[in-house]
């Protein structure tokens, strides 16, 4: 079970995540280092950018930056997608899913970028979850590429959040 005893009782529905840890197939992920990057997201972040982070099948931990800032994301809840957009196709949101697992194991950066152009997104998420979801060498792109085409905004032990750069240098 991921609440830990030791969390604080309170009527913040993440603090949680300080004192908790996730088992995700056996893997066991600290969810104190994504509370700190949703935190630092909460405080930082105006307006309602778009963020691509790992996506997994439901019930389990993806889309957490989502859930948890409010801010939009490439895909969302997948079951709750295809639930409001039922008279649409399913594949559209499928294609998704399958378009974010491409970006983060890509090591081709033309194609990542295309991502980045297509979605609007500003903030990338590689944390624990995203390590489990797509490993390999896919992931490297974020660090040899950092200060070209995205700078680290957020880091801790585990996790960094990448702001996307623009034509203008931000």
């Amino acid at each position: 079970d991921r609440i830990s005893p030791a969390a604080p009782h309170t009527l913040d529905g993440s603090a949680y995540m300080s004192t908790a840890s996730y088992n995700d197939n056996g893997v066991i992920i600290d969810l104190s280092q994504d509370y700190e990057g949703i935190q630092w997201m909460q405080l930082n972040v105006p307006g309602s950018p778009v963020i691509v982070e790992a996506n997994t099948v439901e019930y389990r931990w993806g889309s957490r930056y989502t859930i948890y800032t409010g801010l939009p994301g490439v895909v969302g809840w997948n079951w709750h997608q295809r639930q409001q957009r039922a008279i649409i196709p399913s594949t559209k949101i499928t294609d998704r899913v399958e378009e974010i697992r491409q970006f983060y194991l890509t090591t081709d950066v033309e194609e990542t970028l295309h991502f980045i152009e297509k979605y609007q997104v500003a903030y990338i998420i590689v944390g624990q979850l995203e390590n489990l979801y797509y490993p390999g060498e896919g992931l490297e792109k974020f660090r040899d590429f950092n200060g070209v085409y995205w700078n680290t905004v957020f880091q801790n032990e585990t996790t960094t959040i990448y702001q996307v750069r623009r034509s203008n240098g931000s």
